[in-house]
């Protein structure tokens, strides 16, 4: 079975302290380098929050959002609806 490959793109704003990387022109991930805070927003708009992930765990849980991320790509984002 061959494995799946995700990409997706890193910004450093080293000036705000702040890693984005993302996933789709819907999907990033805003994380602090400073605080730690992590936030997940799909259209703009924030749907998750988290705080101090250990590097094994954020790894993973950016690998999920790439997972999610391709499978949102074959939907039709709302707001284009209307």
């Amino acid at each position: 079975m061959e494995a799946t490959k995700y990409n997706w793109s890193t910004e450093f704003i080293t000036a705000d302290n702040l890693m984005i990387h993302t996933f789709s022109d819907r999907v990033k991930v805003v994380t602090n380098i400073k605080t730690g805070e992590v936030k997940t927003f799909r259209d703009d708009e924030e749907i998750d929050r988290r705080n101090d992930m250990p590097i094994s765990e954020y790894e993973r849980f950016l690998l999920m959002i790439a997972k999610d991320a391709t499978k949102l790509q074959g939907f039709t984002n709302y707001d284009e609806l209307k």
